[in-house]
């Protein structure tokens, strides 16, 4: 066999041998990609979850964890706000009585995602996506403590929430919010306070005008009104606050973030 025939079947063994490495690994590629979770813990399982799972591995297990435990390999990285653990956690950002978040209420927060927190919003997913999100963190939930737990109706937001007096809301915002918050709002001096595991964080700075539930007039009503579950911000009752004064409050919020 001549030098050239010899250097021909050798490159044309290479090339096959680089073709069956590339497969390989593609192969290899795919079953890793679509291998279950390495946890102990039951997970959602059945085609309704399938979407669910895939994005949900994808976007948010390296905090959250793979089964929802918050126990992500990244979830050490953020000391503002440690990652939900959705099996044991109440949600925080809620917008009905019984401290429950509705689909709505989880579609929201994955969509606007929590910036302030190292939560970003998911820019690059689908409606019908972020609701196989929802879906699969809210059976996470339930497969937690939330078994058989159902929200329940929306609270029901004021006609107008721009009408408040920020005047009148500084003399409510003393009384019920500045021994948290500080009475300029920023909580420089304010203690840590326990969460539902445990963790010590500070109130919000309510004075650079960014919230972790969102930053719109509603958002604010419903974080007054709701309060944040697991947390020691408790709810404020139609008794304890008419939404008149639910409005003044807002106004004097937005009045510390413009200042």
């Amino acid at each position: 066999m001549n030098t050239y025939l010899k250097a021909t079947l050798l490159g044309l063994a290479l090339f096959l041998a680089t073709i069956l490495v590339i497969e390989s690994s593609g192969t290899l590629w795919a079953n890793a990609e679509n291998a279950p979770p390495s946890t102990n813990l039951p997970i959602p399982t059945g085609p309704e979850f399938k979407l669910g799972a895939h994005l949900y591995q994808r976007d948010c297990a390296s905090c959250h964890g793979a089964a929802g435990d918050g126990l992500g390999a990244l979830a050490d990285t953020n000391d503002l706000l440690k990652p939900r653990n959705f099996r044991v956690e109440p949600f925080r950002f809620v917008s009905t009585k019984s401290g429950i978040p509705t689909r709505s209420d989880l579609i929201k927060t994955i969509q606007g995602g929590i910036p302030a927190a190292g939560m970003p919003p998911t820019l690059e997913c689908s409606s019908s996506e972020v609701e196989a999100l929802a879906d699969y963190v809210w059976a996470l939930y339930q497969m937690g403590v939330g078994k058989e737990k159902f929200a329940g109706e929306p609270i029901a937001i004021p006609s107008s929430l721009d009408n408040g007096s920020a005047i009148l809301g500084k003399e409510l915002f003393l009384t019920h919010c500045s021994a948290c918050h500080g009475k300029d709002g920023t909580a420089q001096n304010a203690a840590e306070f326990p969460d539902f595991l445990g963790r010590l964080s500070k109130p919000r700075d309510l004075s650079d005008g960014s919230f972790h539930g969102g930053n719109t007039d509603e958002d604010l009503y419903f974080r007054i009104r709701c309060g944040l579950p697991g947390t020691v911000m408790p709810g404020f009752s139609e008794e304890q606050l008419t939404d008149s004064q639910v409005c003044d409050l807002i106004a004097f919020i937005r009045e510390l973030s413009r200042n």
